[in-house]
């Protein structure tokens, strides 16, 4: 599974683009530094995606500019998009990173009820997570003296980085319970 595959893929999802275009969403959405999804990585995944017929491309002329190629998703690549979508959200990796480029990708990728079993288990990982790291942490005070200041205070910020998460899951996990969100997920006869 390929990250550039997915943001390809999430960006067709919504509507047929060209390639600069996703090269510009990927930017504006900063894809490129908080997920590592690289520039030239988009135009190889573009002519992987077409030569495997995930993606189709048409040349269109608007006007006095010169031809430009817009892709749509296939059917094959709808598919191949719900699979990508499953293996990030079901990464078992502690990097958050994985989970949240796919849940940004999401809407019309994954039913309700497959993304609620992802996110529980998500929840309850970091959970346990944040038990076991109070657990380690939890030292007399003579054992913490020993701890270098800069390893305590990475320590301290890997708690808190786990219990925003959680709290962000948690939140989450609110708004998908809510009617009027129902939109956003695949439908049981669309799968």
């Amino acid at each position: 599974m390929n990250k550039s595959d997915l943001v390809i893929l999430g960006f067709l999802n919504r509507k047929p683009m060209y390639g600069y275009e996703i090269i510009q969403f990927t930017k504006m959405h900063a894809l490129d530094v908080w997920a590592g999804v690289k520039m030239p990585s988009i135009y190889k995944a573009l002519q992987r995606l077409e030569t495997n017929k995930c993606i189709s491309g048409k040349q269109i002329v608007e006007g006095n500019n010169p031809p430009r190629k817009v892709f749509t998703i296939t059917k094959k690549g709808t598919q191949y998009f719900r699979e990508i979508i499953k293996y990030y959200l079901e990464s078992k990796s502690e990097l958050n990173v994985d989970f949240w480029m796919a849940t940004s990708f999401m809407g019309k990728g994954i039913s309700k009820e497959l993304f609620l079993q992802f996110l529980d288990k998500r929840i309850n990982r970091i959970t346990t997570h944040i038990k076991h790291h109070k657990e380690e942490c939890d030292l007399p005070e003579e054992e913490k003296k020993k701890i270098p200041f800069y390893i305590q205070i990475l320590m301290e910020m890997g708690e808190e980085m786990h219990k925003a998460e959680k709290q962000n899951l948690i939140k989450l996990k609110n708004e998908i319970l809510k009617p009027e969100n129902e939109y956003v997920f695949l439908k049981k006869e669309d799968i």
